[in-house]
């Protein structure tokens, strides 16, 4: 083999074997074991309802940091089924109660009188009540007061005004003048007529508003005739029931009222002319 085909191995570059890196391997997730915060007690503390009914660690915390702020706050004793009325006495006062009934400090409203307000401060000195309790409630009696008396006024205005309907229907047109004469016989026949406000009916209207008494004075005055009323002198006047029986009276058949011929034939008929201008 000659020289100038020997190769030239020297001059040529030999590829090195290539060594692929393995990837690095991915960490495999480990299965992790989920804890509660009762695991770390004793097993009698874990089974206590009262310990184990907390979710976290710190609703259980929390829920001891206020059991000690009332565990330093102010307590008071419930008296027993044998305790003395001293010993209530000292549990209401306490509470806030005053040491005696003069101590409440109160408005006294103008549904209670002297007596009335004096009874209901005893009373709430007696179930210890304090001040404020004692306030409330006599807001709400005066506050049911107010609102009893405004419905008895409008039934006492709607039973007067419907008695006065049932009087102007009977006495039709001169019904003031029937009034005027009733009150007059009422001073005549009673002398002293201050019976008649003082007594106080179921409806709420007083005595001498009632027609029934009103009608009855009216009927007195018919019978005492005018001369003799007390007061005011007044014509005195039928009412529309009576003027209407009168009128039948002298209108039916054979009267003189039919009679021209009859000397009171001429009476009979100015009397019944006057009749029928009381209905």
């Amino acid at each position: 083999m000659n020289e100038e085909t020997t190769l030239d191995t020297g001059s040529q570059e030999v590829a090195e074997p290539v060594v692929m890196e393995a990837a690095a391997a991915e960490p495999v997730a480990q299965p992790v074991s989920e804890s509660h915060w009762l695991d770390g007690l004793d097993e009698t503390y874990r089974q206590n309802p009262l310990i184990n009914k907390w979710e976290t660690l710190n609703d259980f915390a929390k829920t001891h940091l206020n059991a000690q702020k009332l565990i330093g706050a102010d307590k008071v004793a419930i008296p027993g089924k044998s305790a003395t009325d001293e010993e209530w006495h000292s549990l209401y006062q306490k509470l806030g109660a005053p040491e005696d009934p003069n101590q409440y400090t109160l408005e006294r409203a103008d549904v209670f009188d002297d007596k009335t307000f004096e009874t209901f401060k005893n009373t709430a000195y007696e179930i210890g009540l304090s001040n404020k309790q004692a306030e409330k409630i006599s807001n709400y009696f005066e506050n049911q007061v107010r609102e009893g008396q405004e419905v008895l006024s409008q039934r006492v205005e709607e039973a007067r005004f419907n008695g006065e309907q049932e009087l102007r229907q009977e006495f039709g047109q001169y019904f003031e003048q029937r009034l005027t004469q009733a009150q007059a016989a009422a001073r005549t026949v009673m002398g002293d007529t201050a019976i008649f406000d003082e007594i106080q009916l179921s409806d709420g209207r007083v005595l001498g508003d009632h027609p029934a008494i009103v009608k009855a004075f009216s009927r007195i005055a018919e019978m005492i005739g005018e001369d003799a009323l007390v007061g005011e002198p007044t014509d005195v006047v039928m009412s529309a029931g009576d003027a209407k029986q009168r009128y039948n009276e002298i209108v039916s058949p054979k009267t003189p009222y039919w009679d021209r011929h009859h000397p009171e034939h001429q009476s009979f008929i100015e009397e019944a002319l006057h009749l029928r201008s009381y209905f």
